[in-house]
């Protein structure tokens, strides 16, 4: 299985993931900002990374992408976003048109059910160990 880092400021959110993922026998790290996911990732570094978008600051997790995919450009990151509560309809992610300016696999809209999560960390790490 593998190990997690969910990097998000609600931790309502952290906890249900976490409860979700360590029952099927992921290793779940957890932090609260963007500073502590740098950190954290420092310490020790997962199989994939769940980053919030809005954080401490609205593009906190936008950042965090940015800098983990220029150091550890190997390392899946899922973001999720809620950018829809306060944006037009019209702002969207995609994977192919985004891919340059924010490298993720994936884009995860919230509400994001704990079904979903497993699903798109269970993709990502088969993918990668493919």
């Amino acid at each position: 299985m593998a190990h997690v880092l969910l990097v998000d400021d609600d931790a309502d959110i952290i906890e249900i993931y976490r409860t979700v993922l360590e029952a099927k026998g992921h290793t779940v790290s957890a932090a609260f900002s963007g500073q502590q996911g740098w950190d954290a990732l420092e310490k020790s570094r997962p199989d994939v990374l769940v980053l919030d978008v809005m954080m401490e600051e609205f593009d906190s997790g936008f950042r965090l992408a940015h800098d983990v995919a220029i150091k550890y450009p190997k390392l899946p990151i899922l973001l999720l976003t809620a950018v829809h509560d306060f944006m037009s309809d019209q702002w969207s992610f995609s994977n192919e048109k985004d891919k340059d300016w924010l490298p993720v696999v994936r884009f995860l809209e919230k509400p994001v059910t704990p079904d979903q999560m497993l699903a798109a960390i269970d993709e990502v790490v088969h993918s990668v160990a493919v």
